[in-house]
Parts: structure tokens; C-alpha cells; sequence
């Protein structure tokens, strides 16, 4: 008799088992690390980039002219005792918001520069100022510098008759405050003249382009500073007989009072 044998069930042809897709989603989320980790390597490793200004002074070389210097600070709201003193020392109480010399910075603001960088910028407009010229004791006229921080409003003769007002107050003279203006006949005062010639002893400075401006009468309020050389103000003002001011004539380049 023959035996019966089972006959083994037809294996079923199935597909290759998969892997599970978590496996794939960890692989990507680790090269993607991996990558960021890079980036942030390179980034770290690459070179300072210095931050330049208009002027084409960086922050580091702007930092470094500053750098030992006294800082004085324009602040509206507090006066500076040494600014105070300075003034009553040149015998003025307004018309300046600060007298500075060589080896000191102003700060203005979020802008800091030093007063040699401002003189270099106008030993280089004018070539003849030599830095003998301009260093001294910031207690009398030579070598110091005179600060008008401009303000909304402000206009370059305004800002001169200011100035002379203020020095004139210090010697007990006052100047009427129409003395500025024309007569009826629209010629010229006395006082007018000296104010348009008081522009050939001005200069204006860019605090934030680090720069002389070009065109004086462009000025913007707590951008630009307006500086005068104390010595040449005194030179010319103390030579000055307000009781003669009608006489003074100016030609566009010169001043002066006709002899008798």
C-alpha cells in the first residue's frame, strides 16, 4: 500500500521585507545636523568683516584715534563744569556749547571724534595751518576750539551773531538785537559785514561722515558741529570798536574800518 504524503503547500512569492520608514526620516535629520554643524564652523572661522563708515574709516581705526583721549560729551541736559569754565576763561558764557583742544575727543550722540582728526581735516583744506598753529592751553584763544553743536532751527548767521552777542556781553557792551540788519536804505550794517566775513573763519564738520561739509549754509541739526579757531575770533573781534561798526566796510574778502 502505498502511503499518502502531503504535498508541501506552493510558497507564495513575496516581496523582500522593507525598511520601516523611521529609519529614513533619522538618516536625513542627521546629514541635515551635520550640514548645519558645517555651516556654522565655516561662519565662526571666516575673517572679522570691519564695519567702514562714509568716510572710509572703520570702526576700529575710528576707535583707535579716540583711544587715551578725554571724552567730552555734549549732553543738553547737564552743563559741563569744565566747558563752564573754560568759557568764563575767554570771557563768553553762551554762544558756544563747547571749547576743546588737540588730545581731546567730543561725543555727540552715538558719534565720537577727536579733535586732531577734526584738524587734520583742515590742515588738509587749507595746507597753510601747521600743528604749531593750533596746539596750546585751552584756557586762552590760541589752539582752542570753539564747538557749536547745531540744533533744529539753527542757520549760520544766527549762530554768528550769537557768538558776538555772547562776546560782547563779556565786555559789558550789548548789541541790540536789530543790529544784524539792513539799514532802510537795504545797505549793509556795520555788524552785518562782520558776520558775512565771520564765514571766512567758520568751518563745518560732519560728525557722522567724518568730513568737512562743502557748502557751509547746508547745516543739520545734531550732524554737523560748527568750529571756529578761538584765536583767529579774538584776533579780529578784539580789534572790534562797536561805537564804529557803521564805518566797518568789507569787500567779499576783507574787512576794516577806513582811517580818519
Amino acid at each position: 500500500m502505498t502511503a499518502d504524503f502531503a504535498t508541501p503547500d506552493k510558497t507564495e512569492d513575496r516581496p523582500a521585507t522593507r525598511p520601516k520608514a523611521g529609519g529614513k526620516k533619522i538618516i536625513g535629520l542627521v546629514a541635515v545636523v551635520v550640514l548645519i554643524a558645517a555651516a556654522a564652523g565655516v561662519w565662526l572661522l571666516r575673517p572679522a568683516v570691519q564695519v567702514t563708515d562714509p568716510a572710509g574709516t572703520t570702526t576700529d581705526e575710528a576707535s583707535r584715534k579716540v583711544k587715551n583721549q578725554p571724552v567730552i560729551e555734549y549732553d543738553t541736559s547737564d552743563k559741563n563744569a569744565l566747558m563752564e569754565e573754560r568759557k568764563a576763561s575767554l570771557g563768553i558764557k553762551d554762544g558756544l556749547d563747547m571749547i576743546v583742544k588737540e588730545g581731546e575727543a567730543i561725543k555727540v550722540g552715538d558719534q565720537t571724534v577727536s579733535v586732531k582728526e577734526i584738524r587734520d581735516s583742515i590742515q588738509a583744506k587749507e595746507g597753510g595751518i601747521t600743528e604749531k598753529d593750533l596746539t596750546g592751553a585751552a584756557g586762552g584763544g590760541t589752539g582752542a576750539y570753539g564747538i557749536h553743536i547745531v540744533q533744529p532751527g539753527d542757520n549760520i548767521w544766527n549762530i554768528h551773531f550769537k557768538l558776538l552777542k555772547a562776546y560782547m556781553a563779556g565786555k559789558n557792551m550789548a548789541l541790540p538785537e536789530e543790529s544784524d540788519e539792513p539799514d532802510r536804505s537795504g545797505r549793509s550794517s556795520g555788524i552785518g559785514k562782520l558776520l558775512k566775513f565771520s564765514e571766512n573763519m567758520v568751518y563745518i564738520y560732519n560728525i557722522r561722515d567724518r568730513q568737512l561739509a562743502a557748502d557751509i549754509h547746508v547745516i543739520r541739526p545734531l550732524t554737523k558741529i560748527v568750529i571756529y579757531r578761538m584765536d583767529r575770533v579774538f584776533e579780529l573781534l578784539d580789534e572790534v570798536d562797536i561805537e564804529n561798526a557803521g564805518r566797518i566796510r568789507f569787500d567779499g574778502e576783507n574787512i576794516w574800518i577806513p582811517a580818519d
